[in-house]
């Protein structure tokens, strides 16, 4: 298991020395110049120049690319065109909002899929089958910025519950976790469901049954558990999507999180800031991909031979 950690960490290395090269050559081809950006109409040609190599903007591609790297391997991810501001100070400002957007909003959709999935399995082709499956499909139709206007409309405007946007107190985070976490909660059901249905099928199961095992401790300690991979994969999929950055939400709901520092910061053509930012959200990506894969050594003991081998 070591062995295999340590691999998966060097492997890191060439992600993210794609991801860097790849943000450098697409905001390269993006149009207009952040040195008249910052430096406004009225600059000189000379001084246009002398910003060009403060910002570090001088030469081509390649050579920025590497002086980039060599900067990066010094824990030094550039100052923000815009704020002035160390890049990794201004990620780490927004991460810890991320990350609690992102941990209440897979929470609410564990505790509305699996038994949601699991009542679905069990009452195969049932009523309570058909109003499950029909309230996944709305929750993955619902775009996320219709469910979040439509939140803030009874919630905060009409009953006056919670408030509408931006972080004050723990309510704030109530309207946006449950604005992403319906969404995923819908694909997690599904998923749930169909993972459960290949297991409760199989002979083991109606052994424990013979025995005099009940049902409840059937499905819950045996069923689930052997269902348990393909929900922690979608789990963990969904999860670094979310740290990735939710911009609708964010947006709907002014959450100052990773995801809107980014979308700024493209629009604004700010390169350090764009180029650190998914530098450091492809490291945590990777390290919950990672996690992820430990969690299946701990639920199947198969996969954790596999990885001892």
């Amino acid at each position: 298991m070591h062995r295999y950690i340590i691999n998966r960490l060097l492997m890191l290395i060439p992600v993210l020395l794609g991801v860097v090269f790849i943000v450098f050559f697409i905001m390269d081809l993006a149009p207009g110049d952040p040195v008249y950006q910052v430096a406004g109409e009225q600059a000189t040609q000379q001084e246009l120049q002398e910003l060009r190599v403060k910002m570090g903007l001088d030469g081509n591609i390649f050579t920025r690319y590497i002086r980039y790297i060599g900067n990066m391997l010094r824990g030094d991810l550039g100052v923000s065109y815009i704020s002035k501001r160390s890049v990794m100070r201004t990620y780490m400002e927004r991460l810890p909002n991320t990350l609690v957007l992102a941990s209440v909003t897979m929470l609410v959709a564990i505790l509305i899929s699996i038994p949601l999935g699991i009542i679905a399995a069990i009452h195969q082709n049932s009523m309570k089958d058909t109003v499950s499956m029909i309230l996944s499909l709305l929750g993955l139709s619902m775009p996320n910025f219709w469910l979040g206007l439509l939140l803030i409309m009874l919630f905060s405007l009409k009953l006056k519950w919670v408030p509408s946007g931006g972080i004050d107190g723990v309510k704030s985070i109530i309207l946006p976790a449950l604005t992403v976490g319906m969404g995923l909660a819908a694909l997690m059901t599904r998923t749930t469901r169909s993972s459960m249905l290949d297991v409760i099928r199989q002979d083991y199961l109606r052994t424990a049954r013979s025995k005099g095992v009940t049902e409840k401790k059937v499905i819950n300690k045996h069923a689930l558990k052997n269902a348990l991979i393909p929900i922690i994969t979608v789990f963990g999929i969904q999860f670094s999507n979310v740290l990735g950055g939710s911009v609708l939400a964010e947006t709907v709901f002014s959450w100052p999180g990773v995801g809107r520092l980014v979308v700024d910061a493209i629009n604004q053509r700010d390169i350090p800031m764009v180029t650190g930012a998914l530098v450091m959200t492809t490291m945590l990506v990777s390290v919950v991909n990672l996690l992820v894969d430990i969690v299946y050594a701990y639920v199947d003991p198969r996969i954790k031979a596999q990885y001892t081998k």
